[in-house]
């Protein structure tokens, strides 16, 4: 993860950032973090962010605050570098698809992107401020593809599409998305009513290529910090590939759907299910802690790191 050497002055820079990201003393539209601690945001379908402690090392998870301005139909979640939220917002009448942006600390949304949003899955932010969304787009004969939707950074303009499966797909519906350490893309997809593809995309690129993964979990994946693929859904368990392999080196099995994934660099896995998170701690195949989110009749969709 990090080079013992540098830990102390890493985990000083760190400790500066975060209290400075989520001040201590309380402020009109914005939730009170707890210092220097690892924060689990968490979408659910009810229409509202829910934001916990995420510490593998504590069985006694409390709830730290709630986002509800801007919560549409909350699905996918990101925070980039900066501490900022990304929310995927799907399409729930009268209120159309969009993305909201939350600065650190925040209850509303600053910036907002609707051009081009057609039945999103998941949003990612690149490390320069590019924003891509996992969506659907139209195949030039007809029929739907998964596409990548990509928006320079700032910028509430749709600036190109990137295509995943060449073809039209039977009941298609956009995945998960993550970045590996080297900035390369990968996107999910899944069609034919089982059929996952997971897509990687370099830099800067227009052209996806399809990974050929055997033995896929599902279509929501994400990557640890060495370059282990995460891949899981209704299948009953979570493939992990190490880099390059297209085939699981080993799988952790569930008893439940899931329909997010996220990872820390050290491995530590929080897959998403329908009313609770669970926490793999790094290279384990049973949950260290459930994260409880059913609050009434709720929907847990996705969950991003608030601090890693």
């Amino acid at each position: 993860m990090m080079r013992s050497s540098l830990r102390p002055v890493l985990q000083a820079i760190a400790a500066i950032a975060l209290a400075a990201a989520f001040p201590v003393s309380a402020a009109a539209g914005a939730w009170q973090a707890p210092h220097r601690k690892p924060l689990l945001f968490v979408s659910n379908l009810d229409g509202g962010i829910r934001i916990y402690s995420a510490d593998v090392h504590n069985s006694n998870v409390q709830l730290q605050g709630t986002i509800t301005n801007g919560t549409t139909r909350p699905e996918g979640v990101w925070i980039d570098g900066k501490g900022i939220l990304y929310l995927e917002n799907g399409p729930q009448y009268p209120a159309q698809a969009d993305i909201e942006e939350y600065k650190p600390g925040a209850t509303s949304p600053f910036f907002k992107i609707t051009d081009g949003l057609n039945s999103p899955g998941a949003v990612a932010v690149g490390s320069d401020g590019t924003v891509y969304v996992n969506q659907l787009g139209e195949a030039g004969g007809g029929g739907v593809i998964g596409v990548v939707a990509v928006y320079p950074a700032g910028k509430t303009k749709l600036e190109r599409t990137i295509s995943l499966n060449p073809t039209p797909e039977y009941g298609m519906s956009a995945g998960g998305m993550a970045f590996d350490q080297q900035g390369n893309l990968y996107a999910a997809t899944i069609g034919n009513a089982t059929e996952v593809h997971v897509f990687k995309i370099a830099p800067g690129s227009s052209q996806a290529t399809d990974l050929g993964l055997q033995g896929y979990g599902g279509s929501a994946i994400a990557i640890d910090g060495a370059g282990n693929l995460y891949a899981g859904g209704g299948g009953g368990f979570i493939a992990v590939y190490p880099p390059g392999a297209t085939s699981p080196s080993r799988t952790i099995p569930t008893s439940f759907s899931v329909y997010g994934l996220t990872a820390r660099q050290n491995g530590t896995l929080y897959a998403v299910a329908d009313s609770f998170v669970a926490e793999y701690a790094p290279g384990a195949s049973t949950p260290t802690n459930y994260v409880d989110t059913l609050d009434g009749e709720t929907f847990t969709y996705d969950a991003a790191l608030g601090w890693q």
